[in-house]
């Protein structure tokens, strides 16, 4: 039901008492003058806000069922389980090897081996579905002691809304994936403990992109549901290719939430009170686009989305560097496919993007050198593009020179100076995370100083039409402010990474052998060429 009311004169509201304002979509205030919110006691806060009360339900679920990750079938399969080879032994490899990749290489081939042959042998026990009427509404769902339990608002929304089934087959199949990591550890095996990173989210992700599910149709659940006067209905949980598009599906599989804390705790039936990590629903957004939104208020320039769009291309980047847009769903599908330009960019020779080391070796001075010719060609196109298109360009630098103040990025001295430019690939990719995660840190600090400085030199250019200056001038701001390098630094290989977010169980080769081959590879510069 929707309402519209329009007045010709004012309407003022007075509450003596607390007022509230919740809604399940986006609240929209627009005025043609002015906005005022003032704070009298505690000024003006912004973060978290509390949950919506909960609005009680004539129907409930008495029922869930679910074969995801249960049995191979023509429409969902699971990832790497080949039933046409007979040889058991060679079949098993690829299942484990991606079982491994996901859960640790703590996880035993036997471990992974019998999950296999219970799997094929239709042998898997699965874990039980449940109802906590208790979740929030932030709270999707959660895994524990091989049940998964569900938000039922969640279910019964998602009959009519695709958003929400697909946010429902999210939250499914990642708790799955607590359930298979447990059941390795505890069941399969007797190591215990738990996958170091987000298993369910990896997990997720590798089943999503083996069976291609941002390109079709499917069906994941069965409910059936009860009404108040005690007639029941059944709904099949399906999530639609169109609705949401691929696009946003992507973006909700590459966005990485802030420092929110996802566990909590639960109150069993008993009155016994346990741990969990919960399915947290959260906003999207990002540091950059918040960064850059803050800084072109102070600097006096347009926010729409040819800014935000450029302020997260790097991360998300088209094939056609000129289109106002970002790709999520090539990101996603190609990040790790040598070519692309989403490989190119996070794990190649395009790394500079991100004020990290490309491929090769590049002494750090060298790595400076390819972000300042970056930043001016972006410039350039930001400034020779008609109107405010060209912000999406300079939104690419803002974004570019944002994160040369991550720590897990550039490592500083104490003046700011930079000491080493780091490598992505010697990152764990959890860790490399963590210092964007912290919205009031020095970094940001000088990361929105630099994007005032940037926006207004694009501001003053534009209007002067005086792009052979500001070249000049954006040259030296960012060799002596952004990117000075630190005495004895310019000629030092860069890479590597800070202690903090090197990457953890890096195997290292036998001694003895790295010796052998370095001896056969001096005896062969010694030996005379013919």
């Amino acid at each position: 039901m929707s309402r519209i009311r329009i007045v010709g004169g004012s309407i003022t509201k007075t509450t003596e008492g607390a007022h509230h304002m919740y809604s399940e979509e986006n609240i929209v205030f627009n005025s043609s003058k002015a906005i005022t919110e003032v704070g009298g006691e505690n000024g003006i806060v912004y973060g978290e806000p509390k949950d919506a009360p909960k609005r009680e339900s004539n129907e409930e679920i008495i029922e869930i069922t679910s074969k995801l990750y249960s049995y191979n079938n023509s429409e969902l399969k699971i990832p790497y389980i080949d039933t046409s080879n007979l040889n058991i032994l060679e079949g098993s490899k690829p299942f484990i090897a991606g079982i491994k990749s996901i859960f640790g290489d703590d996880i035993k081939h036997t471990s992974a081996k019998k999950l296999m042959l219970d799997i094929l042998n239709g042998n898997l026990k699965y874990p039980t579905f449940k109802i906590d009427k208790g979740l929030s509404n932030s709270q999707a769902g959660y895994y524990i002691k091989e049940t998964i339990y569900l938000n039922e608002k969640l279910i019964l929304e998602s009959e009519k809304s695709p958003k929400k089934s697909w946010l429902l087959f999210r939250v499914m199949i990642e708790e799955i994936g607590h359930y298979i990591d447990d059941i390795l550890r505890t069941r399969y095996d007797s190591i215990g403990g738990d996958a170091k990173g987000d298993e369910g989210k990896m997990f997720a992700a590798d089943f999503i992109k083996f069976n291609k599910l941002l390109s079709k149709d499917f069906e994941f659940a069965h409910f059936k549901i009860k009404a108040s006067t005690g007639k029941t209905r059944d709904f099949i949980a399906r999530v639609n290719f169109n609705e949401p598009n691929r696009e946003l599906k992507s973006k909700d599989l590459l966005f990485v939430g802030h420092d929110d804390d996802d566990h909590g705790v639960v109150t069993l039936k008993s009155g016994k009170t346990i741990k969990v990590e919960f399915f947290k629903i959260r906003g999207g957004g990002a540091i950059h686009e918040a960064i850059t939104k803050k800084a072109a208020k102070i600097a006096g320039v347009l926010y729409d989305f040819r800014l935000d769009e450029g302020s997260a291309w790097p991360d998300v980047p088209c094939q056609n560097e000129n289109s106002i847009e970002t790709c999520y769903y090539n990101t996603w599908n190609n990040e790790h496919t040598k070519g692309t330009l989403a490989f190119e960019s996070h794990h190649g020779t395009k790394q500079y993007w991100h004020s990290m080391a490309p491929t090769g070796n590049n002494t750090n001075k060298q790595v400076v050198e390819l972000i300042i010719i970056q930043a001016k060609k972006w410039f350039t196109k930001g400034i020779e593009t008609f109107g405010d298109n060209g912000l999406f360009h300079i939104g690419k630098i803002l974004h570019m020179v944002q994160d040369s103040y991550s720590l897990s990025h550039v490592y500083r001295d104490k003046d700011n100076k930079v000491v080493q430019i780091q490598s992505y690939e010697a990152q764990d990719s959890d860790k490399h995370g963590e210092p964007d995660k912290k919205e009031d840190t020095k970094g940001v600090k000088d990361a929105e100083t630099a994007s005032v400085w940037i926006l207004t030199l694009y501001k003053i250019s534009k209007k002067e039409k005086e792009l052979k200056s500001s070249l000049l001038l954006l040259d030296n701001y960012l060799r002596t402010i952004v990117y000075p390098l630190a005495k004895d630094r310019s000629q030092i290989i860069a890479g590597g990474s800070l202690e903090a977010y090197k990457k953890s169980q890096i195997k290292k080769a036998d001694p003895k052998i790295e010796k052998m081959v370095e001896d056969e590879r001096l005896k062969m510069m010694r030996e005379p060429k013919i």
